[in-house]
């Protein structure tokens, strides 16, 4: 109980740290935001967003051109489908910006801004997301904003200002009809995607601070701080505990087929089948607390723990292979055909690339 305190008070003292600091090019105050493409990977770590190219580990921009107190990046970069890239600003101006990597500044070698949306109260800690046309992105300041990216304008406006409650830090979620917001304040909303109504609200006696997921069986799935794995009706916002944990549950479950993979602060991994209602084995224990989401690869799953460490689970639950990365890793990794990416704290690089067998490839860290 002692550790999971002092990790939480850290994550919620690096929140106030962010919007306060006028040190925004000091690293390591918070957790990083990492985003890929088949090409790039994009890390909003602190300062600056950088562009990374996964062919050798080489920096090939980054944004703003100097540090400024104004815009701290936490939140993991958003791509577009023509290639902007959004990403909010855990600064004291509180924005939400469109970097475009095809407009590139020939004498600084930074993107130019398409657009900026400044009207959030609080910081980004969240992606946005895409639904056709439309941005809805949650800010900590409780509302979520709905943008319309078509519009042509460099200067955003919301279309609606969503009032939800308490800090909002998950990407939302969508089925097409409806879109799933979580909150730290203990609640999950479903938002009509064309008439911005709120459609159903639960509260489910537990801080939520990853998204929810959708099953195979089309019902929603949501880990909390209540130490319970929760599925809802999309439609209605009827639910049920369906899972007991150890402890809190920090991150989101990913989808494979009708099974969940997600772990717990106390470092339990599980295997839930949404079809059975139960656990496909017994909770593995690599060393370490989990936060960052588990990652499909190929046939196994990557498990990264609070301890610095990868893991290669087979879908049996036998470990494959471990590697330590060093540091301590909250953010959830990412797998871009055989490399696994991973961004931790506490090290002397802010990213490396392993191989699908866990040997280092290469490391980034920005030139000083």
């Amino acid at each position: 109980m002692r550790k999971k305190l002092l990790f939480i008070s850290m994550i919620l003292l690096g929140t106030v740290l962010l919007s306060a600091c006028a040190g925004g090019a000091v690293r390591g105050t918070s957790w990083a935001g990492l985003t890929a493409t088949e090409d790039v990977a994009y890390l909003a770590d602190g300062a600056f967003v950088y562009a990374v190219n996964l062919s050798d580990g080489q920096e090939l921009w980054h944004y703003p051109e100097k540090a400024d107190s104004k815009k701290v990046f936490y939140a993991p970069p958003l791509i577009t489908s023509d290639g902007l890239v959004i990403v909010g600003s855990a600064g004291n101006n509180h924005s939400l910006v469109a970097i475009n990597p095809a407009d590139i500044n020939p004498e600084t070698n930074v993107p130019i801004e398409a657009w900026t949306f400044t009207e959030a109260k609080d910081h980004w800690v969240a992606s946005p997301l895409i639904v056709g046309e439309k941005l809805f992105a949650p800010n900590a300041d409780g509302n979520l904003y709905v943008l319309d990216l078509a519009d042509g304008q460099s200067s955003k406006q919301a279309l609606k200002v969503i009032e939800l409650e308490g800090r909002l830090w998950a990407q939302p979620v969508t089925d097409g009809k409806r879109v799933f917001v979580t909150s730290l304040d203990h609640s999950i909303f479903a938002i009509d995607v064309e008439t911005y109504n709120v459609v159903w609200h639960q509260d489910i006696g537990g801080a939520i601070p990853g998204s929810p997921v959708i099953g195979s069986d089309g019902m929603l799935y949501v880990g909390s701080l209540a130490a319970q794995l929760e599925r809802f009706d999309p439609a209605t916002g009827e639910h049920q505990s369906v899972l007991n944990t150890q402890n809190w549950v920090w991150s989101t479950p990913v989808a494979d087929g009708d099974t969940l993979y997600f772990g717990d602060l106390d470092g339990n991994f599980y295997s839930f089948n949404t079809t059975t209602g139960g656990l496909n084995w017994n909770a593995v224990k690599p060393d370490g607390p989990i936060t960052a989401s588990a990652i499909l690869q190929n046939d196994h799953i990557l498990l990264a723990t609070e301890s610095g460490n990868i893991y290669a689970i087979g879908k049996d639950g036998k470990t494959l292979w471990f590697e330590t990365v060093g540091g301590k890793i909250y953010t959830t990794p990412a797998a871009v055909g055989d490399l696994i990416l991973v961004a931790p704290l506490e090290t002397d690089f802010y990213l490396t690339a392993l191989d699908s067998n866990g040997r280092q490839v290469w490391t980034f860290a920005p030139q000083k």
